[in-house]
């Protein structure tokens, strides 16, 4: 049936396009792959391995925020942070690229956060940015991709360049890690780790000198431990030696060669050396020969303490340390008495021991013999008083009488130096004070006094004496003395008066015997003409006027 509604309206025209030209909203998806699959070709290409790092803890360490930076450029993201079954935290890190190298087998991770110690303040910069995961990139040529991290950032570098040594000394003292090395009070190197060895005797210390100051470290080097304050006070005075004012604070090692050593070549790596507790210590001689030395005293040995570092001087000179002091009780004569071990090293006394020595082969004595003959001799061991203000004390090798001899000695061993002892020190002086107090106390202070008080007695009345009796007598004196003068004065003046005035008596008669002296004078010069010419008349006289000359 056909609809009429539709009737007498046009027929219409129908345009087929042409397959084969799509829209173009269709550019916009095609973008957006092509977009997307040069993303994933270039996050690809800037990716790197997958490694996972382990810490005891992962303080301050977020995934997808949490970087790894080697020489603070980030090198890898922390994708994951996941606790392990044996309570350790697992990091899972995704390396870019360019910080493939990092995944070999020696290299080294931790995480850098704010830290503040002795060696000084590190980390600051994290307080800003957060905790990242610093790297040290090894040297191996395997490759790896699980490690183990480091809770502390280690002390060297791999790409530092200088040599690690070890050190091995009896206390740490203040070192710590990071505390510098000096040369010449300058700092050349740090301190990498101490740890206490497998028997708990000594402590192991890992330094590295820079280059190239680790040239001067050779067979002939010694360290010091150079930590605080130095500071010695003897008979010549108060000494204070430092290296710097960081290692009052922080510690620190000094390290020099001997004066008297033959320059060698560089010590190699990881060579071992002796850490000395100072200076002093580091620059002795070493000693080839050591004797064991026993002693016992009987008296008090208050400020020896339990002996150890106390000094053994013979005649002043250092030949040796105690090494333990020993109480004892003699129930004959029922008191204590104290043996003092020491060890002495003899040929500290140079060219004498020599000559010893040289002696005894010649009678067929060792030196341990030719050094107890000197007992025999009066040589002996009395404990003394090093400095009164620090209360220290020593022991002192000198001669004595040898009826001063203490009336037993220790029991030593085979091979042991035995030194007879005489008292002194603490108890010496306890006597001279004594003796002093007893010499005051007999002093008659109460009749000093009572002379004293009689005396100001006697002196108070011979004063007031003096101001009645004798002090107007001698003002009267005294004016007479003044009327005397003054009349010496006029006396005088009136002299000089008469003296000076031109026709004043004095004046003229003074004129008349000067003329006279001229006539004299005159007469005198006329007789002298006269003998010149007649000398004759001094045996005949004058002639007279008609007397004929002789021809």
């Amino acid at each position: 049936m056909t609809d009429t509604k539709f009737e007498g309206l046009p027929e219409p025209v129908v345009h087929r396009r042409k397959r084969g030209r799509p829209s173009a909203v269709w550019l916009v998806p095609i973008i957006a792959v092509v977009a997307a699959g040069a993303l994933a070709v270039r996050s690809y290409l800037r990716t790197g391995p997958t490694i996972h790092i382990t810490f005891d803890t992962a303080e301050g360490i977020e995934a997808g925020k949490s970087e790894v930076r080697y020489k603070n450029v980030p090198v890898g993201m922390v994708t994951e942070v996941e606790l392990l079954p044996d309570r350790r935290i697992s990091a899972t890190v995704k390396l870019t690229r360019g910080g493939a190298v990092v995944a070999v087998k020696d290299s080294r991770f931790w995480v850098e956060r704010p830290r503040v110690g002795l060696g000084g303040v590190s980390g600051l910069g994290t307080l800003l940015s957060g905790a990242y995961i610093g790297v040290d990139i090894g040297e191996a040529p395997e490759e790896a991709d699980t490690f183990v991290g480091l809770e502390k950032p280690p002390g060297v570098t791999l790409d530092r360049e200088g040599t690690l040594f070890k050190l091995r000394a009896a206390d740490a003292g203040s070192l710590v890690i990071q505390s510098p090395v000096y040369l010449r009070r300058q700092p050349v190197g740090v301190i990498t780790s101490l740890d206490l060895t497998a028997d708990g005797k000594t402590i192991d210390i890992d330094v590295f000198i820079d280059a190239p100051y680790d040239k001067n470290v050779t067979a002939s080097t010694v360290f010091w431990n150079a930590s605080g304050l130095d500071v010695t006070l003897d008979a010549t005075g108060l000494r204070v030696n430092t290296q710097s004012i960081t290692t009052v604070i922080a510690g620190g090692i000094a390290f020099a060669s001997r004066d008297d050593a033959t320059p060698g070549p560089p010590a190699a790596e990881n060579s071992i050396f002796v850490l000395f507790e100072d200076r002093r210590h580091a620059f002795e001689e070493p000693d080839t020969v050591s004797l064991p030395l026993a002693m016992r005293f009987h008296q008090p040995i208050r400020g020896l303490d339990d002996g150890v570092g106390v000094n053994i001087e013979l005649e002043g000179l250092h030949i040796g340390d105690v090494t333990g002091v020993n109480a004892g009780y003699d129930p004959t004569t029922r008191a204590f008495y104290f043996d003092v071990n020491a060890k002495v090293f003899p040929e500290r006394l140079g060219s004498a021991y020599a000559t010893l020595v040289e002696e005894g082969a010649r009678t067929g004595k060792s030196g341990l013999q030719m050094l107890q003959d000197l007992v025999t001799r009066g040589l002996r061991a009395q404990l003394r008083s090093g400095n009164f203000i620090t209360g220290s004390f020593f022991i002192a090798l000198d001669w004595f009488p040898s009826d001063r001899i203490t009336t037993s000695l220790p029991l030593a061993t085979p091979g042991t130096w035995v030194v007879p002892t005489v008292r002194g020190g603490t108890e010496q002086i306890q006597d001279q004070l004594q003796s002093v107090i007893a010499k005051i106390d007999r002093i008659p202070f109460e009749e000093i006094g009572l002379g004293v008080r009689d005396a100001s007695r006697a002196a108070s009345t011979l004063m007031g004496r003096l101001d009645r009796d004798v002090v107007p007598k001698a003002e009267a004196m005294l004016a007479g003395a003044d009327l005397a003068m003054a009349a010496l004065g006029d006396s005088l003046k009136s002299l000089r008066d008469n003296v000076a005035a031109p026709d004043s008596a004095i004046q003229q008669s003074t004129r008349a015997a000067i003329e006279q002296v001229e006539r004299a004078a005159f007469s005198l010069r006329g007789l002298a003409d006269y003998l010149k010419r007649h000398p004759e008349s001094l045996v005949r006289g004058r002639a007279s006027p008609d007397e004929p000359k002789n021809q």
